[in-house]
């Protein structure tokens, strides 16, 4: 594994190789997904339709490429979160409900173009999803003059509080930031949390200023982009954009009145 070695005395050796085999097989897996994604823009060709046993085989080769790619030249995610796991002093990466284990990260309610709010509140209350980031969410609703409660349950309903959540379409942290957008905000790390929160935000603040402060719209525009927004001049006839306006903003209200759901 190209990973640099964990340099921290609280962690067993057993845990630094555990976190290391953890953090490369993540990344080898958003490589695979990146191939997929790029092999799907090349169209078939009608005149030679592909068999099941060629697409099967064209799984098996993507795994073995992403796997090369991940050993020979690093892309930077898996040595990100060696970095972050090593901060814990004692995280438990064994059972098979590890926030850290590649399988439940892999999984659909990680990684999925926007979050369901079933999903989002089905094993632990939205509080609880971001006690751990609310230092971060008070720094930016006061820089930025945006409602926390909003900031809140945005993050809540992006990525249920993973930092490390990565979408189908490739939004990538706490708020879920496509790299161009990112870019934009001058975030050069999505999956840092203060930088994300911040980004974030900012887009948010930068919605509601379009939108005179309309909250739904800058949600609407947040989801599908200002420019679907103002191409139906209103909230987009789009079901996930539609849901995922109601959603956020009961979130919201739950966390104005400090309800659990």
């Amino acid at each position: 594994m190209d990973i640099t070695p964990i340099k921290t005395n609280s962690l067993s050796d057993l845990q630094k190789a555990k976190i290391q085999q953890v953090a490369s097989e993540f990344e080898s897996m958003i490589t695979q997904m990146m191939l997929k994604t790029m092999r799907s823009t090349v169209g078939e060709n009608p005149l030679m339709p592909q068999s099941f046993g060629e697409k099967i085989f064209t799984e098996m080769l993507d795994s073995e490429y992403s796997k090369s790619i991940t050993n020979t030249s690093n892309l930077g995610l898996a040595e990100l979160i060696v970095k972050e796991l090593e901060k814990l002093e004692s995280p438990d990466l064994t059972g098979p409900d590890s926030f850290y284990n590649p399988a439940l990260l892999m999984n659909d309610a990680f990684i999925s173009d926007k979050m369901p709010l079933k999903s989002v509140t089905s094993s632990s209350s939205p509080t609880s999803k971001i006690a751990k980031w609310q230092s971060l969410i008070h720094e930016a609703s006061e820089k930025y003059g945006v409602d926390k409660n909003l900031i809140s349950a945005v993050i809540v309903q992006e990525s249920a509080g993973n930092q490390f959540a990565v979408s189908k379409a490739g939004a990538k942290g706490l708020m879920q930031l496509m790299d161009s957008t990112a870019r934009s905000l001058g975030v050069f790390n999505s999956f840092n949390p203060r930088l994300n929160i911040m980004g974030g935000t900012k887009y948010l603040r930068d919605m509601l200023d379009k939108y005179n402060n309309n909250e739904e719209l800058a949600l609407a525009s947040y989801n599908a982009g200002p420019g679907a927004v103002d191409k139906y001049n209103g909230i987009p006839p789009y079901l996930e954009t539609q849901n995922y306006v109601q959603s956020v903003s009961k979130l919201k209200s739950l966390f104005a009145n400090k309800q659990e759901l």
